[in-house]
């Protein structure tokens, strides 16, 4: 939806509000996302999303207390520190079943011919039994799901003929870790990370993405590009990344600025990729299954004499920590090179 945001006689039902919107800093510029970004209001579409094969998959986050990729998820009793991995003899001699059974990590090494485990080993680095419950590959599972469509299940055999079976969610793991440690991505940044535990006031570090930064990445990179991007939707310590898919925004006031031109106060569904409650054999895109995340927020738009977005304040209690997104495309290369001959996509 484009053009002018309301007819003139919805216009005069508004209600006049009072506004101290804030224009955004060097930390909140849009330009750090794109230097060619539409800004007039009335051009932003106020519905978009994703086309379906373009949504971003959803995984579970593989976190750290479980084992991250060393967990076997798919075992009867999952686990993911101080068990034995096959040698070589051993998995020869193992059923498809009991094959399906090893984590990610194993699964990778063994379609390697490694029966030394080096993936498995190196995963080991970023798992711990101690750690927040929160704490994961989340950064590494939002930004794969936007640039590779859903792994299908897969058989790869290695060097000596083993025939090992990766689920969807097994391949989804490796990739979501590649991004993680080994993508040598560039990232832009808008926001800032909050590291404290509460929220005070918009104009503290915790203020978060300023509004009319928000309102203008996600209109012009949805709306108007149609490309995926990501956001740390929780606002305190910590840090849950999403894929953003899709928005429905919703003008509620004109405002009075003290300092601008006009303003506009608008409510805003953002929608988002959840994480699997747990690993998952099947693809899910397309399914019951898939999980839709949704972060409701409001707030004000500051306007120029030209209709031109310039900033904005929060109304609502909830808003984006900060949004990101990937400058180039990664290839799988070093020591997960071998994704090349494991994943394939279920389009």
């Amino acid at each position: 939806m484009k053009g002018p945001w309301l007819s003139a006689m919805g216009l005069a039902c508004l209600l006049m509000m009072s506004a101290h919107a804030e224009s955004w800093d060097s930390d909140n510029d849009p330009k750090l996302f794109s230097s060619d970004f539409e800004y007039h209001w009335s051009a932003l579409p106020l519905k978009a999303s994703l086309p379906e094969h373009e949504i971003p998959w959803a995984d579970t986050y593989w976190p750290s207390y479980l084992g991250s990729i060393n967990y076997r998820w798919h075992s009867d009793h999952p686990v993911g520190f101080n068990y034995h991995s096959p040698t070589q003899s051993e998995a020869s001699s193992m059923s498809r079943a009991e094959l399906e059974k090893l984590s990610p990590s194993e699964k990778y090494d063994l379609a390697m011919g490694d029966y030394s485990y080096s993936l498995r080993d190196e995963a080991k680095w970023h798992a711990n039994p101690r750690a927040k419950d929160w704490v994961g590959i989340c950064h590494g599972w939002a930004p794969a799901a936007i640039q590779f469509k859903e792994p299908k299940i897969v058989e790869v055999v290695n060097p000596d003929g083993i025939v090992v079976p990766f689920g969807s969610s097994d391949v989804k793991g490796l990739i979501s870790y590649f991004f993680a440690f080994h993508g040598g991505i560039r990232y832009s940044f808008v926001g800032l990370r909050c590291a404290l535990a509460k929220i005070s006031d918009s104009k503290t570090p915790c203020g978060d993405v300023n509004p009319g930064a928000l309102h203008v990445i996600l209109t012009n990179q949805i709306g108007l590009k149609q490309q995926g991007f990501m956001a740390d939707v929780e606002q305190a310590r910590e840090v849950w990344n999403q894929p953003i898919y899709g928005y429905e925004i919703t003008p509620v006031a004109s405002v009075k600025s003290d300092h601008a031109a006009s303003a506009v106060q608008v409510k805003l569904t953002m929608l988002y990729t959840d994480e699997l409650d747990k690993p998952l054999w099947e693809a899910v895109g397309g399914t019951s299954q898939f999980p839709i995340g949704k972060l409701d927020m409001e707030y004000v738009l500051e306007l120029d004499s030209e209709g031109r977005i310039t900033g904005g304040e929060w109304v609502g209690p909830k808003h984006p920590d900060f949004l990101w997104k990937a400058n180039s495309k990664a290839h799988f290369s070093g020591a997960l090179e071998g994704l090349n001959r494991i994943y394939q996509s279920k389009y």
